[in-house]
């Protein structure tokens, strides 16, 4: 993928990631769900990091 493209592609991620957390935000503090989505949210952003480091 060219650099460009990769670049595109990260900002989108952190968009949607940062997007997903705000909504997460939203469901009640002692859920599960919440948990849950938190934790995968969380596996995301160091993702979006590890690739975003490779560069």
């Amino acid at each position: 993928m060219a650099e460009l493209e990769i670049e595109a592609a990260l900002s989108g991620a952190r968009a949607a990631a940062s997007a997903a957390s705000f909504d997460v935000q939203k469901l009640p503090e002692d859920s599960l769900e919440r948990q849950a989505l938190h934790g995968i949210i969380s596996a995301i952003d160091y993702l979006i990091q590890a690739v975003d480091a490779q560069d």
